[in-house]
């Protein structure tokens, strides 16, 4: 079996992607999420970064790691807004402080 040119190691791409607040990569442990815990994308499914395990390490391919960031990055099918609407009780309560707050202010 040929040995792929193409894997990384996850210290490979932790040091491929530049980190955040002043982090100068993605700790490797991040990456050791992606494979095993995956990311939560935008349509609320849960994105795995597909990996081999090859003995104790993993072996990512690039295409695997392009793939992961495009399915994070791509857009949520319309559907139902995140937050639900409020429920007729919460819209009433809402309008009864209303109501209370004009009142005190003389209007």
């Amino acid at each position: 079996m040929p040995v792929d040119s193409g894997l990384l190691t996850i210290s490979q791409v932790a040091a491929r992607l530049p980190g955040t607040r002043g982090a100068g990569r993605v700790h490797p442990a991040t990456v050791t999420r992606w494979i095993l815990v995956g990311c939560p994308a935008r349509d609320r499914r849960r994105v795995k970064l597909a990996a081999i395990r090859a003995g104790s390490r993993w072996l990512i391919r690039d295409t695997d790691l392009q793939a992961f960031f495009a399915a994070l990055a791509a857009d949520a099918p319309p559907g139902p807004p995140d937050k639900p609407d409020r429920t007729s009780t919460e819209r009433r309560k809402a309008v009864d402080r209303a109501t209370q707050d004009l009142t005190r202010m003389g209007a």
